[in-house]
């Protein structure tokens, strides 16, 4: 009996995790860190890339609009050096342990 207990204890603290890894504003997110590191690096402001960005989405990434300003803005107050790394696969990646 101890052990089964034993054993709900762990599958239920494991439950967030498994919740949590299905997260499905990481992709979308990522990809507007994506588009903003690109904007970036292509020289364009940031008021450009907001605008660009925004426009860009389709109707089932709307909802995501709001996220925009303040991804564009995160991205163009990282350090240049950070630019060649992978951003947005950082930015998935640590959205998917929320």
């Amino acid at each position: 009996m101890r052990m089964i207990s034993l054993g709900l204890v762990t599958l239920c603290a494991l439950l967030p995790f498994a919740a949590t890894a299905q997260n499905p504003i990481c992709e979308p997110t990522g990809e507007i860190v994506a588009a903003a590191v690109e904007a970036r690096r292509d020289g364009q402001s940031a008021e450009a890339a907001k605008s660009g960005i925004s426009n860009g989405l389709d109707a089932s990434q709307e909802g995501y609009a709001p996220a925009v300003q303040l991804l564009v803005d995160w991205v163009y107050d990282l350090p240049d050096e950070d630019l060649q790394k992978d951003v947005a696969g950082a930015w998935v990646a640590q959205c998917k342990t929320q």
